[in-house]
């Protein structure tokens, strides 16, 4: 083979050689420009009944979430209550067990693999503590209570200033959301009974006190 013949033939090897690659360059590179179908995250929006301070043990809490999805697919909702405690679905009722302020999440998922969380916080309170009664001493002769409250229950005694030690001591139960009613016994023998339904700080109880002598009263506790 002549050296013209021979330095043709190498040209138009290395011609193949780049066609194929060039083959192979166009067939490769659209593939990498190529993205996964679009996810849509939900949308969640979050309220609680009742609003305010709820009281440990007693009230029941309800969060409800509201979430809307642009895919139309199926949801999931997964509740994270703060206290150890978790749950799932749209809507959820919880009695926290002690006072705190425990942080909330509910995070929404969809089919397509979208996740949303949202978070919130609740404020958990006691009715432990001193309480004084309005007009204490002038319209009633006690001036107040001390309660202690362990769940549900409350319990204690009441106080006048002076105190002759002739009350007796108070019991009686706080329910859901924030109603409440205990009974002592006065130093003139009978029963007294107190109801009321606590504010949303849980700084004041306005209320009724009842003597089986005369009708309801109007009171407030205070909390001291």
């Amino acid at each position: 083979m002549t050296p013209e013949r021979l330095r043709l033939e190498r040209m138009r090897g290395l011609a193949v050689q780049w066609a194929s690659v060039a083959g192979l360059m166009v067939f490769v590179l659209p593939g990498c420009g190529q993205e996964s179908p679009a996810q849509t995250s939900p949308t969640v929006s979050v309220s609680r009944t009742p609003e305010g301070t709820a009281i440990a043990g007693a009230t029941q809490v309800v969060f409800t979430a509201a979430v809307s999805d642009a895919s139309g697919g199926a949801l999931t909702v997964s509740w994270d209550l703060g206290d150890g405690q978790k749950a799932s679905g749209a809507s959820v009722v919880h009695v926290y067990a002690t006072a705190g302020v425990f942080p909330v999440a509910v995070t929404a998922s969809n089919s397509s693999g979208g996740v949303t969380t949202v978070g919130s916080s609740i404020t958990v309170g006691s009715l432990s503590g001193r309480w004084r009664l309005s007009e204490g001493g002038e319209r009633f002769y006690e001036h107040g209570f001390d309660i202690t409250q362990t769940a549900s229950e409350l319990s204690g005694r009441p106080f006048s200033e002076p105190d002759q030690g002739c009350l007796g001591d108070l019991q009686g139960r706080v329910a859901s959301p924030r109603t409440l009613r205990f009974e002592f016994t006065g130093c003139d023998g009978n029963v007294v009974r107190i109801d009321g339904t606590a504010l949303d700080d849980l700084r004041s109880i306005p209320g009724t006190y009842t003597h089986p002598d005369g009708p309801p009263q109007a009171m407030v506790l205070s909390r001291e």
